[in-house]
C-alpha cells in the first residue's frame, strides 16, 4: 500500500462512475481518502478508509482491508467496498497492483512473472530460493506482467492486458475484479492469498493451506 522505490503506485486501485463522472482511486493518495479508522493485533491489522471525491459533500465509499500474517510465510488480505451514498456506483472495477522485487535490488532485474489461468494464481520468481504466488477469491476478471512503470490504469485503459508470462526483467503483477455495480449500501468482497517460498510448486501448495486459515483467521 505505499509507493515503491520507483514512485509507482501498488496496493489497491479502483475506477468507477457516478452519474456518468469516472473515479479512479488509489490506496496512496491523500486529497481524496481518508482514514476512519485503524486497529491492530497479534498477526493481524485492519484500517478503514472513506473515499470523498472532489466535489462530493460526503464519503461515496468505504474501504475495509483486512490483513493478517503471524508465524507462517502467507498472508491474507480482504478488500470490502461499500457504497456509502444514496446513488448507484457503476462499473466497479477494483485492481490489486504488487511489485514484488524477488531476490532484493541486487537481481529483481531477472524476476518471470507467470498467470496460470487453470489456478487463477499469478506469481513472481527468478533464480533465487525465493517466489511468490497469489490469488483470490472470487477469481480475478484480469491480469496483467508489466514493467513496473507500465502497469497503471487511467481514464481511458481500466483493463488489464491479460498477458501470461513476462521476464527475466523487472516486473510488477496486478489483478482486476470487475465488481460491476454498487448500489447504495451495498458491499462487494474480495479474499487474496499471498504466499512465499523456495520453488513455484511449495508456494502453490501454500496458497492452499491459506484458504484453510481463511476460514479461521478471516472471520
Amino acid at each position: 500500500m505505499l509507493r515503491n522505490p520507483a514512485d509507482t503506485k501498488g496496493g489497491f486501485w479502483l475506477t468507477y462512475l457516478v452519474d456518468g463522472v469516472l473515479y479512479e482511486v488509489s490506496s496512496t493518495e491523500r486529497e481524496t481518502i481518508s482514514i476512519a479508522s485503524k486497529e491492530s493485533e497479534k498477526g493481524r491489522a485492519r484500517v478503514v478508509l472513506n473515499h470523498n471525491p472532489f466535489g462530493s459533500d460526503s464519503p461515496m465509499a468505504r474501504f475495509d482491508i483486512e490483513v493478517w500474517s503471524y508465524n507462517k510465510p502467507i498472508m491474507l488480505i480482504r478488500h470490502r467496498i461499500t457504497n456509502l451514498s444514496d446513488k448507484l456506483i457503476e462499473d466497479l472495477k477494483l485492481y490489486n497492483f504488487m511489485d514484488f522485487d524477488v531476490g532484493g535490488p541486487a537481481s529483481y532485474k531477472d524476476d518471470i512473472g507467470v498467470y496460470d489461468g487453470e489456478m487463477g494464481l499469478i506469481s513472481a520468481c527468478d533464480d533465487n530460493p525465493l517466489c511468490v504466488a497469489m490469488a483470490s477469491k472470487p477469481v480475478s476478471d484480469a491480469w496483467e506482467i508489466a514493467s513496473p512503470l507500465r502497469l497503471k490504469v487511467d481514464g481511458e485503459t481500466r483493463d488489464l492486458k491479460k498477458n501470461l508470462e513476462l521476464g527475466p526483467k523487472d516486473i510488477a503483477t496486478g489483478l482486476q475484479w470487475n465488481h460491476r455495480n454498487l448500489g447504495p449500501d451495498e458491499s462487494k468482497t474480495v479474499d487474496i492469498v499471498l504466499a512465499c517460498s523456495t520453488n513455484l510448486v511449495k508456494a502453490k501448495a501454500l496458497i492452499k493451506d491459506g484458504w484453510e486459515l481463511f476460514e479461521k483467521k478471516m472471520r
